[in-house]
């Protein structure tokens, strides 16, 4: 079987860097650029790892088997996909064989029909550790000697894509925290302005009476103060 060009592939893969969406859709268009490019690949996962704890973030193809397979090896802390996370490497393991490292995982997949899986790590994307998961199925083709050369180059494009995807998701998300705190901000400053008014106090007792006020209520210090505001213009 002749390889999958994988020009297409790389082209895919850097518009998706500048992409503008969000994190899981850019996961997703990965694991279907992987899984058109590899030859041999039937289903995708992506698998990131932060803070020790595992997870699939996206597919391409059947996400119930690929879902299954990743989660078997997060309850047990061990398997190809897990070691590629951690080595950056690339892991193959032939179901129809006896494999020695991975035993249990090999014979489940054999049960769910797979023929072969191939965990490729993704390089170092700041603290998270990745990797995306070929399964080659029984009803397919099977993996080829170019499969594991095109998916180890496609990591490296899958790497910058995802890099670039999270900082962009995360200078969002740090935006809106800024925005949110800057409009508590300026809300807690007109309420301590209309007690002032109204009580002859300086600024630390506003402050005070309105901390008091959420201690008292189980409110958070801005929605009291944006009752004192919102009472004001009534």
């Amino acid at each position: 079987m002749a390889p999958k060009p994988t020009a297409p592939a790389y082209h895919e893969l850097a518009r998706i860097v500048l992409a503008d969406q969000p994190l899981t859709a850019t996961l997703t268009r990965i694991a279907e650029v992987v899984r058109d490019a590899v030859p041999g690949a039937d289903d995708v996962s992506v698998t990131l790892v932060q803070g020790g704890r595992a997870r699939s973030v996206a597919f391409a193809g059947d996400s119930e088997l690929a879902a299954t397979l990743d989660e078997r090896q997060y309850e047990d802390g061990y398997g190809p996909c897990l070691d590629a996370c951690v080595s950056g490497g690339t892991i193959l393991v032939d179901t129809g064989v006896s494999h020695e490292l991975y035993p249990d995982f090999a014979a489940q997949a054999a049960r769910l029909g797979v023929r072969a899986t191939m965990s490729v790590g993704l390089p170092t994307i700041q603290e998270v550790d990745g990797a995306f998961n070929v399964y080659n199925l029984l009803r397919a083709g099977p993996f080829t000697p170019e499969s594991s050369e095109v998916a180890a180059e496609l990591a490296g494009y899958a790497a910058v894509a995802v890099t670039n995807a999270a900082l962009y998701n995360g200078a969002v998300e740090m935006v809106a925290h800024m925005q949110q705190a800057m409009a508590s901000r300026a809300v807690i400053e007109q309420a301590k302005g209309v007690i002032m008014a109204g009580r002859g106090c300086s600024d630390e007792e506003a402050f005070e009476i309105l901390r008091q006020a959420s201690s008292r209520s189980n409110r958070k210090l801005r929605d009291v103060a944006r009752s004192v505001v919102a009472g004001t213009r009534r």
